[in-house]
């Protein structure tokens, strides 16, 4: 395969979920710039290739190449503004996993992103919530103030038995406006 050009941007390396399960590795940076390949290393050399050939067809346009972000450039600190509901949700859920709120919502990004967070054992008496299941109906938000969760699940229960209802009525509303119609038309 050759070393593989020198890369400069970053690059997302994805696998993906298909019958050849290959990898695809992307530069964000530089627009339709991806490769695919059998291994991580195969996607990550063709996607080096990919970028000096994107740069060298731009420069030959005439048009602008961005210039390489580092990684380093990001610090690893984030001012976030939230309700404070959610900032309230967020603080009992990590009281629930026994971890801090930084750790709790740091675990939760990764998981969004598909980054594997370690295993943590829940403290004795709780039961842990995936961050994925950090919602509203986890934790029972009505307006600002907050239940349990059984009251949650059966605000949920209920909804779900209403729009059956309703779904059974309007199915029964038009099996008569049917027959309705059939005896009109004869």
């Amino acid at each position: 395969m050759g070393d593989p050009p020198s890369l400069q941007y970053p690059v997302t390396l994805v696998r993906d979920d298909g019958d050849r399960a290959e990898w695809t590795a992307t530069v964000d940076a530089l627009p339709g710039c991806n490769a695919r390949g059998e291994t991580p290393d195969q996607a990550l050399h063709r996607v080096a290739v990919a970028a000096a050939a994107w740069v060298k067809a731009a420069e030959r346009e005439g048009k602008d190449v961005p210039e390489p972000k580092s990684l380093q450039s990001h610090s690893g600190r984030l001012l976030l503004r939230m309700p404070q509901t959610l900032h309230a949700a967020l603080s009992r859920a990590a009281e629930r996993e026994g971890v801090s709120l930084n750790q709790f919502i740091s675990d939760a990004l990764s998981g969004a992103l598909g980054w594997r967070a370690p295993a943590r054992k829940s403290p004795a008496g709780t039961r842990p919530v995936p961050a994925e299941r950090l919602d509203a109906a986890d934790v029972g938000v009505t307006g600002d103030a907050f239940t349990d969760s059984s009251e949650a699940q059966q605000r949920v229960r209920f909804t779900t038995a209403v729009f059956v209802a309703n779904g059974i009525i309007v199915a029964l509303a038009a099996i008569v406006a049917i027959v309705v119609l059939i005896a009109v038309l004869r």
